[in-house]
This record gives structure tokens, C-alpha cells and sequence, in this order.
């Protein structure tokens, strides 16, 4: 099975940096940078935030391209690379960690994917009305009755009113379909799949975000909402948190932890420049991480609700901030389904490479054929996704376990990664 899976190689550079950049570019960089900004001092957060980029994201970034590309010498699964630098119980624990990380961070960013597609698909078809009867447009009561029912649709199209309530809409089936895409595009493979799917959606996803803000940039008022994203509270640096959220935002944006990195750079050959290629991922995805998600989310939800949209969590900016935005918008309907599938593009892109590590670990470690490895994935995964799913009410099982997935286990990952690339392998080298 291994030689089947040497043949298995990028057909390009710029390939392997849309797939790994594309791991990377997803809601974090259109929903949660925007919100840990505003929170955290606005302009003045890119202090933080760009020392974090070079101290911390780049060098762990470009240990996971040059340690892939070692370990792939021997195998493409976490367990095979890792085997290059431990043994015993350290090469079981921290390879385990590298296999269920994106498996389990999957089987929830999915849920979310879905919601992204159903609010795609119902904006397009006019299916979200906000509009309360009875109130004057444009007056306070009327923005707040357009929230509330914002919020009524979120919380029912996602059945987090109480556990067992995402059963009996159409999330459900929103989905299975976001399944179905996700291992069909695996199922083809490294180069027909994953790295087709990226030279294809990376750019669709470039043009549609540069429309919308396009938009926004001309909308009256959009200097205030410019200003409440960038304008610095300095004060704010002397606030320890603010720097632990910084460092936070570069690990999450650029999915280092996730362990996709290094089953990616694991096709690479010797003669693949690493170096280039990891920071031209990096940064493609701080480029749309500052230059869409900075400028787009923030802006327009302060033109529209006010100083109101700080209280906003990531969920509430995304999936009630921003439909209320779109509803009281000319040609609001058009902008909402073009954001929304933006957003869900953005999500496939992610979600589609955090398989791809339980996938190869499955061909390597039990020598299934991809036929079967799958389907089986597939199997585990929904099932997996059904729980969470179902104990959805307040969003408990999904917060859960981002927090020890998607929060604690990354560190630990990555910290282990720094030290099998500082310690064992040596700068040096």
C-alpha cells in the first residue's frame, strides 16, 4: 500500500500552496478575527498580532512544512511521520493527538458548514424575512425587532432551542449533503481532488469576497464603521489577554496544531522548497484574513446596528449580526447569498483537508484501499456529527468540544512539534 501511496504526489507548487493555504482560510478569518480585533483594541491589536505572526506562527508554521517533508520519506499518517523522531509511548501519544485533532475538530466545523449553506441557499431564494410587521423602518424598535427575529431563525434553523430540535428541520439535510461533498472531493484524491478543488474554489473565493467589499466600501458611513474596526485603544497592549488572543487568532487562522500541514508536506519531494512555500500559504491567508475579514464584518454591521456589534459573539456576528445587515441593505437578498456562500466556500476548504489525515492513517495503518477507507471515515465521522448534532441545545456538545479540541489539544500539539523540531531534529539541520 505504501507504494500506491508514493505515486500520490502535488502536480504543482502553487497547488500545494492554495491546498494548505486553503486549510487555513476559513471562518475564522471572515467571523472570528474580525470580532477578537474590535474586542481587543482595534488597530492597535495588530501589534500583538503581527509579533505573534512572526515569533510564533511562522516558525511553527515552517516546522510542520520541513517535518512533513522528513517524515514523509517513510509514510504519509501521523504515526509515520512522527516515527522518524520518537518512539514507544511518546510516538503513540503525540501521533494520536496528530490523527484525532482534525477528525474531531471536523465532525463539528461540518455542522457549521451547513448552517453557512442553508443561509446561502435561503437567502437566494428569499426564504429569510425579518422584517417585524407593524414598525416604522429605520427607528430603534424596528432594528431591534429585525434582531430578534434573527436570532429566532438562527436559533431554529440550528435547533439549539433544546436537544433533539436539529432533527426535525432541514440542518440535518444540509449536513449530510456538506458530508457527501467533503469525502467525495477526499475520494479523488491528493491531486484530482483535494489540490483541483483548491485552484478552483481559492479563487472563486477571492473574486466573491472582493465584490462584496467593493460593496461595503461604498456604502455612506463606512468611514465610522472603518473606524471602529482600526482605530487603536493603545491602552489596550498593557492587557495580558489581549496578547494571549493575538497569539490565539495566529494558531487558530493559520491551523497550526491541526496536524493538516504535516500530512500535506509529507508528498512533497527533496527538492520542494518548503521555505516558499510555507510562508506563501501564510501569507495568502493573513492577507484574507486582514484584508476581507478586517474590512467586511465589522464595518458593515456598525454602519447598520451601531457600537452594538462588539457584544456580538462569533456565532452572533456571523449568523444574526450580519442576515439583520443584509435585511436592511439595498439588494440586500443578493449581497446576503453571495456572503454566505463565500462564507461556506471558505468553510469546505478547511473542513474538505482535516479528513484527509484519518484517511491516510486508515491506508497506511490498516492497508484499506481508498474504496474503503472512506466510507468507513465517513461511517465514524457522522456518526460522531450526529451527537453533536443532536445535544445542540445552547450549542453545548459543538462549544465543548471546540474548547478541548479545537482550543487545548492544538497547543498541545504544536508544543510537542517545537520541541521534536528544536531538541531531535535540531535547527541544524
Amino acid at each position: 500500500m505504501m507504494q500506491d501511496q508514493e505515486k500520490e504526489r502535488w502536480t504543482s507548487k502553487l497547488g500545494i500552496i492554495l491546498a494548505v493555504a486553503s486549510s487555513a482560510i476559513g471562518l475564522g478569518n471572515f467571523l472570528r478575527f474580525p470580532g477578537q480585533a474590535v474586542q481587543n483594541g482595534g488597530g492597535a491589536f495588530m501589534v500583538p498580532y503581527i509579533i505573534s505572526f512572526i515569533l510564533l506562527g511562522i516558525p511553527v508554521c515552517l516546522s510542520e512544512w520541513i517535518m512533513g517533508r522528513m517524515g514523509g520519506v517513510h509514510g504519509h499518517s501521523s504515526p509515520n511521520i512522527f516515527r522518524n523522531f520518537l518512539t514507544g509511548v511518546p510516538l503513540r501519544f503525540v501521533s494520536s493527538i496528530g490523527i484525532l485533532v482534525p477528525i474531531l475538530i471536523y465532525v463539528y466545523y461540518v455542522f457549521v458548514e451547513a448552517w453557512c449553506l442553508a443561509y446561502a441557499i435561503d437567502f437566494l431564494r428569499g426564504a429569510i424575512n425579518l422584517h417585524p410587521a407593524g414598525l416604522i423602518k429605520g427607528t430603534p424598535e424596528y432594528t431591534e425587532a429585525v434582531v430578534k427575529n434573527a436570532n429566532i431563525h438562527f436559533s431554529t434553523l440550528t435547533g439549539s432551542t433544546g436537544n433533539g430540535d436539529s432533527f426535525s428541520g432541514n440542518i440535518l439535510l444540509f449536513t449530510t449533503i456538506c458530508f457527501m461533498l467533503n469525502f467525495y472531493l477526499v475520494y479523488r484524491g491528493i491531486s484530482k481532488g483535494l489540490e483541483a478543488f483548491a485552484k478552483i474554489a481559492v479563487p472563486v473565493l477571492l473574486v466573491l469576497s472582493l465584490i462584496i467589499l467593493g460593496r461595503v466600501l461604498t456604502l455612506d458611513g463606512i468611514e465610522k464603521g472603518l473606524g471602529k474596526m482600526w482605530n487603536p485603544d493603545w491602552s489596550s497592549l498593557l492587557r495580558a489577554e489581549v496578547w494571549i488572543a493575538a497569539a490565539g487568532q495566529i494558531f487558530f487562522s493559520l491551523s497550526v496544531g491541526f496536524g493538516i500541514v504535516l500530512i500535506f508536506s509529507s508528498y512533497l519531494s527533496k527538492k520542494d522548497d518548503v521555505t516558499l512555500s510555507g510562508l506563501s500559504a501564510a501569507s495568502l491567508n493573513e492577507f484574507v484574513e486582514i484584508g476581507f475579514g478586517g474590512m467586511i464584518t465589522i464595518p458593515i454591521a456598525f454602519i447598520f446596528l451601531g457600537a452594538s456589534v462588539a457584544s456580538f459573539s462569533t456565532f452572533g456576528m456571523g449568523f444574526v449580526a450580519m442576515p439583520v445587515v443584509f435585511s436592511l441593505m439595498p439588494l440586500g437578498q443578493i449581497f446576503g447569498a453571495t456572503w454566505f456562500f463565500v462564507l461556506f466556500i471558505a468553510a469546505v476548504t478547511s473542513s474538505v483537508t482535516m479528513i484527509q489525515p484519518g484517511i491516510t492513517f486508515l491506508e497506511e495503518g490498516f492497508g484499506f484501499k481508498r474504496r474503503k477507507s472512506v466510507p468507513v471515515l465517513f461511517f465514524v465521522t457522522f456518526c460522531l456529527t450526529l451527537l453533536i448534532v443532536y445535544f445542540n441545545k445552547d450549542f453545548t456538545a459543538l462549544d465543548q468540544t471546540d474548547f478541548w479540541v479545537g482550543t487545548f489539544l492544538i497547543y498541545v500539539l504544536a508544543t510537542f512539534q517545537v520541541i521534536i523540531y528544536g531538541w531531535v531534529i535540531g535547527v541544524e539541520k
